[in-house]
């Protein structure tokens, strides 16, 4: 059930497991728990994004948002 993962996720985001809460979204990608777009996509911002940025990620796709959110690293400089 992708709520079950999403809360997996979730815990693992809040005791900052990144590591885990990685382990968690393969496992689920794997196993077809839930989309792999949407998985790959909280990979990303697990492992490159801000903690507040990691729980929209996640609370998005508990509202059943699929696709609605779109991880987008910040770059490092300004372009001219």
């Amino acid at each position: 059930m992708q709520n079950l993962v999403l809360a997996k996720a979730r815990e693992c985001v809040v005791r900052s497991d990144r590591a885990g809460a990685l382990g968690v979204l393969r496992s689920a990608i794997q196993e077809g728990t839930i989309i792999p777009r949407d998985g790959v996509e909280l990979m990303l911002a697990v492992r490159r994004g801000s903690h507040e940025a990691v729980l929209q990620a996640i609370d998005a796709l508990g509202w059943n948002k699929s696709g609605f959110y779109r991880f987008i690293p910040k770059a490092e400089h300004a372009f001219a």
